[in-house]
């Protein structure tokens, strides 16, 4: 009984323990105006991250928001990870006025399959 008591805990330990100690990957994001017109505003996006594991889909997404936290415009991508540094970029489009309410950025990824 104590064998296959101590059996369950080392089969346990051993497909459990590894998906737990993969680190999620780090990601780091930068937004730039390239320019600004009457009523819209270009800008950049640049995100870099880092993965101790290749990834076949990542959910990437960038959320600008307001003062009161309230999101007013999003971007949305899916991205491939290879093992090491991955850089993506891209350019978006806003209108003026939601430029000027934006406070602050979150980016997440969400990394699943």
């Amino acid at each position: 009984m104590k064998k296959l008591y101590l059996l369950c805990l080392v089969l346990a330990f051993v497909f459990i323990t590894p998906p737990l100690l993969v680190a999620k990957p780090k990601v780091r994001c930068e937004i730039t105006k390239i320019s600004q017109h009457q009523l819209l505003v270009n800008f950049s996006w640049r995100v870099t991250v880092y993965s101790d594991k290749a990834w076949d889909g990542c959910d990437l997404k960038i959320s600008f928001r307001d003062k009161s936290g309230k999101e007013i415009h999003l971007i949305h991508d899916v991205l491939r990870l290879k093992v090491g540094n991955n850089e993506y970029s891209g350019t978006d489009i806003c209108d003026r006025e939601t430029w000027e309410r934006i406070d602050k950025y979150v980016t997440t990824l969400d990394c699943v399959f």
